[in-house]
């Protein structure tokens, strides 16, 4: 059997573990790659990418066919990351990035809080059930 035929076997007999697997793995290793998380974040998330993919590998029939699936999603993922990424910089898109305009954040902070308000209904609610006996 070669390596295609055993990746072919591998998708044709996933069941519902074997897929969730797979999202969760793929889900992970894209929180992982993403710099907008925090490095903890995208610890962990590294490490239930990995926890997921070695599941994935032993339930699979043949564990060398799982492995071979997930190398390619792996890089599939990736190659997209990369596309975007230089999409990004053929239209110049992080060179828009500039100084925010000023905003007058103590201004803010002397003006009194605004109470959100509270629908009458509740008002008259809360109203009869203080003011009923028990």
């Amino acid at each position: 059997m070669s390596m295609l035929e055993g990746l072919s076997a591998t998708l044709s007999d996933m069941g519902f573990a074997q897929l969730a697997l797979v999202f969760v793995a793929v889900a992970a290793y894209s929180i992982a790659i993403n710099g907008s998380y925090s490095g903890g974040a995208r610890s962990g998330a590294a490490s239930a990418a990995f926890a997921a993919a070695v599941g994935f590998a032993a339930l699979t029939p043949l564990w060398m066919s799982g492995v071979v699936f997930l190398a390619v999603t792996v890089l599939a993922v990736a190659g997209f990351a990369g596309a975007a990424w230089a999409l990004s910089a053929l239209l110049r898109l992080g060179a828009e990035r500039g100084k925010m305009p000023a905003v007058e954040i103590a201004e803010e902070e002397q003006r009194a809080p605004v109470r959100a308000p509270v629908p009458q209904a509740i008002r008259a609610w809360v109203a009869s059930a203080i003011r009923s006996p028990l």
